[in-house]
């Protein structure tokens, strides 16, 4: 997909330019697990963090399509911090998009975005519970503290952006008696929160996914973003959206672009024994043709089910399936495309002075988040096969 306006293509040069100098400390904030701190404030004086923020409150004003060309860029250059910033900028273009908190709050978070660089994301996952995608109640716990006031305590883990973020978005049990669950806006500087640095994974090592922990934290109705039943939250939880999905597909597609370009850069120069470049060999030339093939594929659904998805809200729910599918397919495609890489490079790409064996590392990540292969088969058939009537591919018009 080409830009197809000036601002796409403005905020798709940010995204390289970016990309260029965060590939420069990739390697080593990768080798030592640390955070890039200095990527985000690249990031914000570029104005990136507010991409997604509405123009009315002085953000970028860009939509799901223009952020996802850019992350597809951005990721090129250091995959982690594509990953971390998705987060942040999936949740700022949800809201932006749904205005489904309350005024007051979006309008404050929105402008210490704009105006601070605040960082925020939703942070739900824990030790036992997983997923809330599972369906399940939280273990952390939101109880009353009097009128209009509570307390927050409980553990988070996968909190990705955690040593910089400024705002918490904490999915919470509300133990009123109601059995409702609810997500709550906690800032960095409320006393009672801890980041515990738990984070030592195989792949997308700087993305700062520690374990947060909040002990008795102070809470006020004020930061409430949503409040439900359980059961409604499963409803809401099951039929999902298309930032999260497609963002994530992003940032794996755009890890393997690199390793695609590595390994083209690699095979049309290296001449073993001074006979013929590598790219000279008919299986090599077989091999890059599919991994061309598979990565257009891949990168064409993407975009286009961001297109369809930002342009066509009347058609989200036959979307759904879509969303699911692209996202499936990135992932998948992406760690194909760096196994056929290190396939093709040999022996170079298990060298750590190298990007291939971090981009192989990376790349698996996306096999863990949501949704997993499993419950996105799930979807589509579904669609297909539990209506009134045989499900179609064809767009439904009416």
């Amino acid at each position: 997909m080409f830009p197809t306006t000036d601002a796409q293509a403005a905020l798709l040069r940010t995204a390289q330019q970016l990309a260029a100098q965060f590939a420069t400390t990739a390697a080593e904030h990768d080798r030592d697990a640390s955070f890039p701190h200095e990527n985000f404030e690249a990031m914000r004086d570029a104005g990136y963090l507010a991409a997604a923020i509405p123009t009315e409150v002085g953000g970028g004003g860009h939509g799901l399509t223009d952020i996802v060309l850019a992350q597809l860029a951005l990721a090129k250059g250091d995959g982690s911090t594509a990953l971390s910033v998705g987060m942040h900028l999936m949740t700022t273009g949800t809201e932006a998009a749904a205005r489904s908190w309350p005024d007051e709050l979006r309008e404050r978070i929105f402008r210490d975005v704009v105006e601070n660089g605040a960082l925020i994301n939703n942070i739900a996952a824990e030790p036992e519970m997983g997923s809330p995608r599972s369906g399940g109640r939280p273990a952390t716990a939101l109880t009353p503290d009097g009128p209009g006031k509570w307390r927050l305590s409980g553990r988070k883990t996968f909190s990705t952006l955690s040593p910089a973020l400024t705002y918490f978005v904490t999915y919470v049990a509300v133990e009123d008696g109601s059995g409702d669950v609810a997500r709550v806006a906690v800032h960095r500087d409320r006393p009672g929160i801890t980041i515990d640095e738990t984070w030592d994974a195989l792949g997308m090592r700087a993305t700062g996914s520690h374990d947060v922990v909040f002990d008795n934290v102070p809470i006020e109705d004020g930061d409430f973003t949503s409040r439900r039943s359980l059961e409604k939250n499963r409803e809401v939880m099951s039929s999902g959206g298309a930032w999260f999905p497609l963002l994530i597909g992003a940032a794996n597609l755009g890890i393997s672009e690199a390793a695609r370009d590595y390994a083209v850069n690699y095979v049309r120069t290296r001449n073993p024994g001074g006979q013929a470049a590598l790219a000279t060999i008919p299986y090599v030339r077989e091999q890059i043709g599919r991994v061309d093939s598979k990565l257009i594929a891949a990168r064409t659904l993407l975009l286009t089910t961001a297109d369809d998805w930002e342009h066509h809200p009347q058609a989200r729910t036959q979307l759904e399936p879509q969303v699911a599918a692209a996202k499936v397919l990135a992932t998948n495609t992406a760690i194909e495309v760096v196994e056929a890489a290190m396939r093709l490079v040999g022996g170079v790409a298990l060298q750590r002075s190298e990007p291939l064996e971090r981009y192989f590392r990376d790349v698996r990540s996306g096999i863990v988040n949501p949704p997993i292969e499993a419950r996105a088969l799930d979807q589509i058939a579904r669609a297909a096969l539990d209506g009134p009537e045989p499900g179609s591919l064809d767009p439904r018009l009416d």
